[in-house]
This record gives structure tokens, C-alpha cells and sequence, in this order.
């Protein structure tokens, strides 16, 4: 019931999304994308150090020591993306494309390990394509901005066909007959809307909506309840509360390199983006170690 519920708010405001994004301008909903990223988005990674000392629980691990490792991860992401942009760029579309998989279907799917994780990856990735493919200019604006690389026009058109196939292919194999026969309709489904969405907005606003609301919210959800064991006002003001610190440091880190470069708008967004993927390498292997738990 409660997945249903989630599932129901994601989708009408999905709609909601999708009126921004007709009826106002792309700079203005850009605007409100960032806003969505930076608070939501960002605050669904941000108590990490906890969730691990919860995951390893067992081994007692020292605080000092995870923060250690966690920052070296960071560190590690952030100069791949000063000495070689293309390979670190990848990484992190590769990364989120099984990040958002595994999220999607983690509690509807099981079989073998490496089937299931080639799903999420190819899954993850269909939906990543379709957003690059329905802002192709956009993407390759920031894609050279960033790697200097110029893109093929068919290169997101032929990855969207072949992954959407191996999608198909893979889910019917891993997924129960039973689900396949009642939601196959409702998943379709959701990635029309996805496309819909990802055609009538910008490229930062249609990343946004379903970072935040298809992504962030549901991962929330499952973090709150992993940690505290349910879903209440109390566990989400303490989940609030544990996670405060490290997004107001995270906030405040791209503020400064924003007033540093407030004047090149092209500078910005190759490290807002850089940014992103600094906090999403440590932020993937947190959550993926918590699922298989």
C-alpha cells in the first residue's frame, strides 16, 4: 500500500512537471530544477556515514575511519574529473544508470547476481538514454563542455533501442510471470510518461523531476525505514537531523565554486555536474551494499 501511495504522489506530479515545463520559460524551470537537486536530491546522499556504520554494523567500524574512506572516494572522483573528464563523465552516467535501476527494482526482482545487476544497469540506462536522446543539443553542449568531445546525432537514438531490447529481454527472464502480467502495462507505461516528460522539458528540469521524484523520494523512503525501522514524523526528523551537517557542507562547497565562477555559466555547469558525480561514486556503493543486505 505504501509503495502504491509513493507511486501515485510520483506520478501526478509528474504531470505537475510536465505543466512547469510548457507553461514557463527553460531558464525559469532550470532554476527550479537546481532548487529540487540541491535540496531533495542532494539530501537523500547526505547521511551515507550512517547508513554504512548501520550496513557494517558487525564490524564496528570506527566513524573517523568511514569518513576517511568516504572523502578518499570523493577526492579520488573529483581530480578523475580534472585529469581525464571523458573517463570520469562516463563513469558516472554508467554509475547512476545502475544506481537508478537498482533502486526502481530491488525489491521486485531476485535471481542471479550478475543477471539482476545487468538489469538494473540496462534499465537505468534506457531512462538515462531517453532523457539524452529527447535533449540531444543540451546534452552534447554540456558533454563538450565538460570532455571536449562531440558527439554522433545517432549515438542516444541506436544506445536507446539496444538497451531498451536487452530491458525487455532481461526483465522477462528475471522478473515473476505473475508481476510481468499484472504491471508490465503500469512499467511501460511509466516510461512513456518518462518520454513525454524528458520531450517537453529542458534538460536540467527533466533530469530534476525524475531524480527527485522517481529516484530521491523512493530511496528516502527505503533509507529512513532501514535506518529507523519505520516510516513516522520521528524517524524523518531524525533522518533530517543526522543529515543536516553534511548537506549544508555539500551546499556550501558548490557555493563557493559558484561565486568563483559565477561569470562563466559554461565553467558552472561542467562543475555542477562534476560535483554531482564526486558524491555519487561513494553514495552508489553505500546503497547498493544496503539492498543486497
Amino acid at each position: 500500500m505504501e509503495n502504491s501511495k509513493s507511486r501515485s504522489f510520483s506520478l501526478i506530479t509528474t504531470f505537475v512537471f510536465m505543466w512547469v515545463a510548457i507553461n514557463f520559460s527553460p531558464a525559469l524551470a532550470d532554476v527550479f530544477g537546481y532548487i529540487l537537486i540541491l535540496s531533495v536530491g542532494i539530501l537523500h546522499g547526505s547521511n551515507d556515514l550512517f547508513l554504512i556504520r548501520k550496513a557494517l554494523a558487525k564490524r564496528k567500524p570506527k566513524l573517523w575511519a568511514v569518513l576517511g574512506v568516504y572523502l578518499m572516494v570523493i577526492l579520488m572522483a573529483a581530480v578523475l574529473f580534472y585529469q581525464l573528464p571523458f573517463l570520469a563523465l562516463t563513469s558516472f552516467v554508467l554509475f547512476s544508470a545502475y544506481h537508478f535501476g537498482e533502486q526502481h527494482w530491488a525489491t521486485k526482482i531476485q535471481g542471479n547476481l550478475w543477471a539482476v545487476g545487468a538489469f538494473y544497469f540496462c534499465y537505468g540506462f534506457t531512462v538515462l538514454l531517453l532523457l539524452f536522446f529527447c535533449n540531444f543539443s543540451d546534452t552534447s553542449a554540456v558533454i563538450l563542455d565538460i570532455t571536449h568531445y562531440t558527439l554522433p546525432e545517432n549515438i542516444f537514438s541506436n544506445g536507446l533501442v539496444f538497451f531498451g531490447i536487452l530491458s525487455l529481454i532481461l526483465g522477462s527472464y528475471l522478473l515473476d510471470k505473475d508481476y510481468i502480467k499484472r504491471r508490465l502495462i503500469e512499467e511501460l507505461f511509466y516510461l512513456l510518461l518518462f518520454f513525454l516528460l524528458f520531450k517537453a522539458a529542458s534538460l536540467i528540469w527533466g533530469f530534476a523531476a525524475y531524480f527527485v521524484l522517481w529516484h530521491a523520494i523512493p530511496s528516502l523512503k527505503d533509507q529512513i525505514n532501514f535506518l529507523h525501522g519505520e516510516i513516522s514524523t520521528f524517524s524523518i526528523l531524525k533522518y533530517l537531523r543526522e543529515s543536516l551537517f553534511n548537506w549544508l557542507v555539500a551546499l556550501l562547497g558548490l557555493a563557493l565554486m559558484y561565486f568563483v565562477f559565477r561569470d562563466d555559466d559554461s565553467v558552472f555547469i561542467t562543475i555542477f555536474f562534476s560535483f554531482l558525480a564526486a558524491i555519487t561514486f561513494p553514495h552508489v556503493l553505500v546503497i547498493s551494499n544496503i539492498y543486497k543486505q
